[in-house]
């Protein structure tokens, strides 16, 4: 497996999920799931902790996987250096964060956008992550049809 593949797998389905899960929280909950991002945007010490985490994941993704090629896995390339900026904006801008956080929040719309960009990636970073996977699962159960057909055949003798 390559190294895109790995990291697809790892990053499609939390973001799919975590896509889910926004959309999932306005349609469901509404107003408290707003709250609940406002007292996280609110909140300096959740941003220097998420902006940390994103430097290191960004950092990790880059040092493993800095491919700029014009196919799906440059999807992967990119959102290492977004996970890049944005810890190292968490980090050095907090105030700007929590400025353009709340701004975001105030629109439910904009969460709903967000989620929606989320959940594409997502897909398609599942669907080519595992995409190697599904396929040799379809030619295995294809060759062993084939291959028990075979046996079959080879134990009737022709007719002339």
């Amino acid at each position: 497996m390559t190294t895109s593949r790995y990291i697809a797998r790892l990053m499609g389905p939390v973001m799919l999920i975590i896509g889910i899960g926004m959309i999932m929280g306005m349609l469901t909950e509404g107003d408290a799931y707003s709250s609940l991002l406002k007292e996280f945007i609110g909140s300096r010490a959740l941003i220097f902790i998420t902006g940390t985490l994103a430097l290191v994941a960004g950092l990790a993704v880059v040092n493993a996987h800095n491919l700029w090629v014009p196919d799906w896995r440059v999807i992967v390339t990119i959102l290492g250096w977004l996970l890049i900026v944005r810890g190292i904006s968490n980090l050095v801008f907090p105030g700007t964060v929590q400025t353009l956080g709340d701004r975001m929040i105030a629109s439910h719309g904009g969460i709903l956008a967000g989620a929606a960009v989320t959940i594409v990636l997502g897909a398609i970073l599942s669907i080519m992550g595992y995409e190697d996977l599904w396929n040799t699962g379809t030619r295995r159960h294809s060759s062993a049809r084939a291959s028990s057909s075979r046996k079959r055949s080879a134990k009737r003798p022709r007719r002339k």
